[in-house]
């Protein structure tokens, strides 16, 4: 449980930072896609490259860190409620383990699917 809340924290920490490269790219009036050179090919004068590039990166690192934390998040729950779902199963017997009879049949109808089944069990 404690590794799920310290697993938890990285997660806001890894936003947290995103949004801070995020603010990097706002104040240069850019984002992700937004290209970085005029249409002569030559770099935009009005936007501050180095800074652009270098949040790109981190932002894509950031967003690969996120993924894997997220991940391992879900895994430490998945490992949190199976540990519970398995000791209330313990106590409990599992649904259709139990091999005692529930109903008795008397006759089952012609051409009804209980006597196809029957039919193509024998078979």
């Amino acid at each position: 449980m404690e590794q799920t809340r310290l697993l938890m924290d990285q997660k806001k920490t890894i936003e947290e930072q995103i949004e801070a490269q995020i603010s990097i790219l706002k104040a240069n009036s850019s984002t992700m896609q937004t290209p970085l050179v005029d249409s002569d090919g030559f770099p935009r004068a009005d936007i501050n490259i180095y800074a652009v590039r270098g949040a790109r990166v981190r932002i894509i690192e950031l967003r690969n860190d996120l993924k894997d934390v997220t991940d391992a998040i879900g895994k430490a729950l998945e490992r949190i409620y199976d540990s519970g779902s398995q000791a209330s199963s313990d106590e409990t017997t599992q649904p259709g383990t139990d091999r005692t009879p529930f109903a008795k049949v008397d006759e089952v109808a012609p051409g009804s699917p209980a006597k196809e089944a029957v039919r193509i069990r024998l078979l």
